[in-house]
């Protein structure tokens, strides 16, 4: 029997490039590598339901997606709006930015089973239904890298 605060991710769902241009971005993964094609769709988090470092925040982001043989390969764009993603941006450029992975519903307790590791989300967003939504942890000085938890009953 697995614990209650064991955090338990079993598979990658995404891995997440922050870029300037989603748009050309998209074009030359397609035309350069065969990758695609990308959906792009912008997604705006209202402060009632986002936050960044702990404090509520709106924010706008636009994604393209891909296929990529069993994951996704996740492009975002930061629009507006203060994101750990801008952040990324002017501190780094553009790269590699987080691996996304299923976690379990609901939301706010698999965020419970993370802080009672010690692990803050840096930025979230819950969505309309309560149960779901998704974080980046704090976890680069963990395993090298941001870890971003999906709580989507479409995983469950």
């Amino acid at each position: 029997m697995i614990p209650e605060d064991k955090i338990m991710l079993r598979e990658v769902a995404h891995l997440c490039i922050v870029v300037r241009d989603v748009e050309r971005t998209a074009r030359a993964f397609a035309e350069r590598f065969g990758i695609g094609p990308f959906r792009i769709r912008v997604l705006h988090t209202p402060k009632s339901r986002g936050s960044v470092q702990g404090e509520p925040a709106e924010y706008t982001i636009k994604f393209g997606f891909a296929r990529l043989g069993p994951i996704t390969l996740e492009l975002a764009q930061p629009l507006e709006g203060r994101t750990i993603l801008q952040e990324f941006l002017e501190e780094h450029g553009e790269g590699i930015h987080h691996i996304g992975l299923p976690a379990s519903t609901p939301f706010e307790a698999e965020l419970e089973k993370w802080r009672r590791q010690g692990i803050q989300p840096l930025q979230s967003s819950r969505m309309e239904d309560p149960e779901e939504g998704w974080a980046y942890m704090d976890t680069h000085n963990l395993v090298g890298c941001i870890l971003e938890i999906l709580c989507f009953k479409r995983y469950q």
